[in-house]
C-alpha cells in the first residue's frame, strides 16, 4: 500500500490532518485538506522544508534534529490560529515498530476550533454571571445607604418621623417587588405570582402562630425567593420541555445564587430573603436542595413559601407546561405532606384553603 494511502487510513480516521518529513526535514507527502493549515505556495515547492512551510517551528530546529535521532519522542505546538481556525501541532518519529530505525518525521495537525469556541462561550456565561451578582450587590448598597441616610434624617427631624419611616418600608417593598418581578420575567412568569405568593405567605403564617410583624415580613420578602434566576441562561429558564439532569443541576444554582446575592446586607428584610431564597427548594424528609436539610433544620419562612410557591405555580401556566386545576394542585400537596413539606403546615393550608381561593380571586379581579 502507498505510504499517503496508510496516512489517510490512520490519520484522517481520527481528524487529523498531515504532513510527512524525511529525515533532513523535508515535506515528501501531505494529506489532501492539509494546505488549509500551510502556505499552499510554499507547499508546492519541490521538498520545501518544514521551518520554511511552518513558522512556528523556527527555532526549534535543534529540538526537531533531536527528534530525527531518536533523542526526544515528540514536539507538541499547544494552540495557534491559522486561517480562521485553532489547530494544535504535534511532531513524532514515523518507525514501523519501536524498535525500528526512523524511517520519516510526522506532523500531525488537529483543528480544535470547536473546542475553543466552548470554552470561550463558558467563560462568557461565568462573566455574565459575575456582572449580574456585582449589579446586584451594587444595588443592595445602594438601599443600604439610602436607608441609613433616611434614619438619620429621623433622628434629627422628630416631627417627620411617622412619613419618613413609611416612606423606607413603602421604598424596600417596593424595590423588592420590582426585583422579584424581574426575576419572574426573565423566566417569561407575571410578576403577579410573586405578589400572590407574599399574601398567600403572611396568611399561612398567622395561622401557624408567627407574629404579625413576622408574618408581614415574610410578605414582604417572599417575592425575592427566585430572584436568582436572573442568574440562569435563558435557553434553560425558558426550555419548553423538560431539563436534562444536566440543565437542573444548572438550574439548582438559582437558591444558592439568590443567597449570595442577598446575604451580604446588613438589612434584616434582605437577610430574611436569602434565607427564604436559600431553602423554599428543600424539603421535608431531606431530598431537596441545594443543601439536603430535613425537618426543623428547614427555617420556617423556606417550609411555609415552599407550600405557597408551589400552589401558585401549578395553578398557571408556564413555558413547560399548562395550569392544573384546583383539584390535582390540592392532591399533589396532601400527598407532599411529611416528604416535600412540612405536614402541619399542609394541614393548615388545606383546612383553610377556601381562604387561599380567595386571595388568588382578589388577584384575578385586578387584572381584569
Amino acid at each position: 500500500m502507498h505510504i499517503q494511502e496508510v496516512f489517510n487510513a490512520i490519520y484522517e480516521k481520527h481528524k487529523y490532518e498531515y504532513v510527512v518529513l524525511d529525515k533532513s526535514l523535508k515535506c515528501i507527502e501531505f494529506s489532501d485538506k492539509v494546505i488549509d493549515y500551510i502556505d499552499v505556495a510554499k507547499a508546492s515547492e519541490m521538498y520545501v522544508n518544514i521551518v520554511d512551510l511552518l513558522p512556528e517551528f523556527v527555532g526549534l530546529e535543534e529540538e526537531l534534529q533531536k527528534i530525527v535521532q531518536g533523542k526526544r519522542e515528540s514536539l507538541e505546538i499547544p494552540l495557534i490560529h491559522r486561517k480562521n481556525a485553532y489547530i494544535t501541532i504535534s511532531i513524532q518519529a514515523g518507525r514501523k515498530s519501536q524498535y525500528d530505525e526512523i524511517e520519516t518525521i510526522i506532523v500531525l495537525f488537529e483543528n480544535v476550533s470547536d473546542f475553543v469556541k466552548m470554552q470561550k462561550k463558558s467563560i462568557q456565561d461565568r462573566n455574565d454571571k459575575e456582572l449580574l451578582v456585582l449589579k446586584l450587590d451594587k444595588m443592595n448598597r445602594t438601599l443600604q445607604k439610602y436607608n441609613e441616610h433616611m434614619m438619620k434624617m429621623v433622628e434629627t427631624e422628630v416631627q417627620k418621623n411617622f412619613k419618613l419611616t413609611n416612606d423606607i418600608i413603602v421604598t424596600q417593598r417596593e424595590v423588592i417587588a420590582t426585583m422579584g418581578a424581574i426575576g419572574e420575567t426573565r423566566s417569561k412568569e407575571t410578576g403577579d405570582h410573586v405578589l400572590r405568593v407574599g399574601e398567600y405567605a403572611k396568611t399561612l403564617a398567622i395561622m401557624a402562630g408567627l407574629s404579625l410583624e413576622d408574618a408581614e415580613e415574610l410578605r414582604m420578602a417572599s417575592p425575592m425567593h427566585d430572584i436568582g434566576k436572573v442568574g440562569i441562561e435563558d435557553a434553560i429558564l425558558n426550555k419548553p420541555g423538560k431539563l436534562t439532569s444536566e440543565e437542573f443541576m444548572v438550574m439548582k444554582e438559582h437558591s444558592h445564587l439568590g443567597y449570595q446575592m442577598l446575604n451580604g446586607s446588613n438589612q434584616k428584610l434582605l437577610q430574611t430573603a436569602a434565607i427564604i431564597a436559600y431553602e423554599h427548594h428543600e424539603k421535608w424528609d431531606g431530598t431537596g436542595y441545594p443543601r439536603g436539610l430535613k425537618g426543623e433544620e428547614i427555617h420556617i419562612y423556606g417550609r411555609i413559601t415552599a407550600i405557597v410557591d408551589v400552589f401558585d405555580a401549578l395553578g398557571h401556566d408556564r413555558v413547560y407546561k399548562k395550569a392544573w386545576s384546583l383539584n390535582k394542585i390540592l392532591k399533589y400537596i396532601e400527598e407532599g405532606s411529611g416528604k416535600a413539606f412540612d405536614p402541619f403546615l399542609v394541614d393548615l393550608f388545606l383546612k383553610n384553603i377556601q381562604i387561599f381561593i380567595e386571595i388568588q380571586n382578589s388577584y384575578y379581579k385586578r387584572e381584569k
